[in-house]
């Protein structure tokens, strides 16, 4: 399963709120995760009183065995070349020591302190990509989706500012993402509240369907 630790947020607003943070990602098991981390919403935390974003530059490791997609994420694409450097260098020898010789002994035989499944898990370990930033990041994911996997967006939105009919309408979306296993995001401005509704762009196809006015 993916890992993630609450941390608590003070919002300048005063608002005070815990949000999970992710360290591991594994879409295998939470394949909802894929379009967080695609619509740039993963480690992004939103403040419950005023909706101000927090984005915390969390390094994580992403994990697609379906597509053979291994990767140790650094968020920032702007970070120094003698960083990224030390970076590589202390991945590469932690890589090394989990999938490399580390599992054999010196007549070249398995090591039998390794049980049968973790040997077989080990040889099926993808090799590590290194990426830095998340615009990189998205590129390597849909590389690897097809037209149908990659991220769809819809946004239903009103220019009401009754709170009663806002709600409704995230009634209505979330009840939609739900079905279609999708997820929901809230931009709550003074003038306009916006849903956004995102996930694969068949699934997004076919909350359109739904919505799509009958004749």
């Amino acid at each position: 399963m993916s890992r993630s630790v609450d941390y608590n947020f003070s919002c300048p607003c005063g608002e005070k709120f815990s949000s999970p943070i992710y360290d591991y990602v594994n879409v295998a098991k939470d394949p909802s995760l894929q379009y967080t981390v695609l619509a740039g919403l993963l480690n992004v935390s939103t403040c419950p009183s005023c909706g101000r974003r927090i984005a915390h530059s969390q390094p994580f490791i992403y994990s697609d065995p379906a597509h053979n997609l291994l990767a140790f994420v650094h968020p920032r694409g702007d970070v120094p070349e003698d960083a990224r450097l030390l970076i590589l260098d202390r991945l590469q020898t932690t890589y090394d020591t989990i999938v490399g010789d580390d599992g054999i002994d010196s007549n070249g035989t398995a090591n039998h302190t390794l049980s049968p499944e973790d040997s077989g898990q080990i040889a099926n370990t993808p090799p590590l990509q290194v990426i830095f930033g998340l615009d990189q990041l998205n590129e390597v994911i849909n590389a690897v989706l097809s037209q149908d996997e990659r991220m769809g967006r819809l946004a239903l939105n009103t220019f009401s500012r009754d709170e009663a009919e806002r709600g409704q309408l995230l009634l209505i979306a979330r009840k939609l993402a739900r079905e279609m296993q999708c997820q929901v995001e809230v931009e709550d401005l003074p003038d306009e509240y916006t849903v956004w509704v995102f996930g694969a762009r068949r699934r997004i196809g076919a909350i359109m369907r739904e919505l799509a006015p009958r004749e």
